[in-house]
């Protein structure tokens, strides 16, 4: 089974690279060549922003010292120390990160492997150092899958490379997370054996899908398949488009199968995604598994379909469209997936403190923002608190001459929760025009996909005027007119 730690060591923050210590990635895939035996491939990605880079004549580069040792039983049995250089670079405020490949040919065994590295243009900084176990198994005449190799690309090799490895160049991928910006998943495995298991001229299925680490449910849209003829070495590619694979814990799975469709090997990594502006895959809800989760002991649908609905002012339009669909129904398992599935996309690492943290700001709007029978979350003010947190500035105006009581809200910065995006010193103008002391109505904002309104200052007015001019977007000529003023310059 394949190892992967982080090799990363934290310091205080003093904002100069000086004096931080060197982070970087560590993963590594056991192989097997015929005739010469298995041999493991290293893979080693530095974070370009925890080094010093050095100016050397015109450019800039990092320099690490990398030392790996293998060895068994306190006696080293192979080792490699050697200087690995960064990309040259013109400008310094962008350092990219840099990536090794390292090969060792290694009889099967349990080895202790032990990794440290250290930045040669930082004298001052300590090295970073790395433990962990490796297993060579003894290879045997059965159909084998190699490990898998999760890559950032992999391509037909043009001149072979360190990077080449039967005919691709596979630039590696040396994580198991995948965060939003990584939008493909790309892997290469080797098949071994299948000569003997499957005979000549004979060919299989290869099939690979993504699965619900919780259920093993396969999700919808990630399973595909190619046949492919026995070789001694067979080398294969995959990849998935996983842009809209939402937040959570999945396996990748490699099967093979005989032209029967039996199953003669499988092999499967497990990885994380990370996308909390990609929205749930709502025909995947059956993947997910709540057992012992914060939601699997609310069993009450009442309650259930509150805390669904509750979830509007934060939820992307398809979210919204499952809600009203699903919110007459008493399924309460179905609910419980949507609910757990929701705050698992939006903090896959700790779904339940996020939804504590999101109930609170509920508890909250519903104490501050009733509107009639109905609860704050689902009042206009209740709505954009939740959306886009507490405005920075907030003017109540309970009486003004003609005008119906109105507040208006600016916000410095405002990030929609479902896209990611940004917008700077946005306003919100909420009125009452019932007269009724807590149900105000957004009449207008400058936020992009808001309710926008240019007559609005006529509209706040028209309490005790009926302005008919159409045109007109501002009141002319009445007493005490501080709304526009206060838009302009809230305070």
């Amino acid at each position: 089974m394949k190892k992967f730690f982080y090799l990363v060591v934290f310091t205080t923050f003093l904002g100069l690279s000086a004096y931080s210590n060197v982070r970087a990635n560590f993963n590594y895939a056991i192989f097997y060549a015929p005739g010469k035996g298995s041999y493991i491939e290293t893979y080693l990605s530095v974070t370009g922003r925890s080094v010093v880079f050095k100016k050397e004549k015109v450019k800039y580069q990092g320099k690490i010292r990398v030392e790996i040792n293998f060895s068994q039983n306190g006696k080293s049995i192979s080792s490699n120390i050697y200087n690995l250089l960064s990309p040259e670079i013109m400008d310094t405020a962008h350092k990219p990160n840099f990536i090794d490949l390292q090969r060792y040919t290694l009889k099967p065994g349990t080895y202790q492997a032990e990794i440290k590295i250290a930045d040669i243009n930082n004298a001052k900084e300590e090295p970073t150092k790395g433990n962990l176990t490796i297993v060579i198994a003894e290879q045997s005449d059965s159909l084998l899958i190699s490990d898998i190799e999760m890559a950032e690309s992999v391509i037909k090799s043009e001149q072979p490379s360190s990077i080449t490895k039967s005919g691709y160049d596979i630039v590696p991928y040396p994580l198991t997370h995948f965060p939003e910006k990584v939008n493909k998943l790309s892997f290469y495995i080797e098949i071994y054996n299948a000569l003997k298991q499957l005979g000549a001229d004979s060919k299989f299925l290869f099939t690979y899908y993504i699965e619900s680490a919780g259920t093993k449910e396969i999700m919808v849209g990630y399973h595909t398949f190619n046949k492919h003829k026995s070789e001694e070495v067979v080398p294969l590619i995959g990849q998935f488009d996983i842009s809209k694979l939402s937040s959570g814990n999945y396996n990748l799975v490699i099967e093979i199968r005989n032209s029967n469709n039996e199953l003669k090997a499988q092999k499967k990594l497990s990885f994380t995604r990370t996308a909390p502006h990609v929205e749930i895959a709502l025909n995947n809800l059956k993947s997910v598994d709540t057992t012992g989760t914060f939601i699997s002991q609310v069993t009450n649908p009442d309650t259930l379909r509150d805390y669904i609905a509750c979830l509007w002012p934060i939820s992307s339009t398809s979210e919204r469209d499952w809600q009203n669909n699903q919110m007459s129904g008493n399924n309460i398992k179905l609910m419980q997936q949507y609910i757990y599935a929701f705050w698992e996309n939006r903090n896959p690492s700790n779904p339940k403190a996020a939804w504590t943290v999101y109930r609170q700001e509920v508890k909250k709007v519903n104490k501050i923002y009733p509107c009639g029978g109905q609860p704050g979350y689902m009042s206009d003010r209740g709505r954009v608190y939740l959306q886009y947190g507490a405005p920075n500035a907030a003017q109540q105006v309970p009486s003004e001459p003609d005008s119906y009581p109105y507040e208006i809200w600016q916000y410095y910065r405002i990030q929609n929760p479902t896209t990611g995006q940004f917008q700077s010193n946005k306003k919100f103008v909420f009125y009452n025009p019932t007269l009724d002391g807590k149900c105000f109505t957004l009449l207008h904002s400058d936020a992009r996909g808001e309710t926008r309104d240019d007559r609005w200052q006529i509209k706040l007015k028209q309490r005790d005027n009926q302005i008919m001019d159409y045109d007109q977007t501002t009141p002319q000529g009445s007493y005490g007119d501080g709304a526009g003023d206060l838009f302009n310059s809230p305070r």
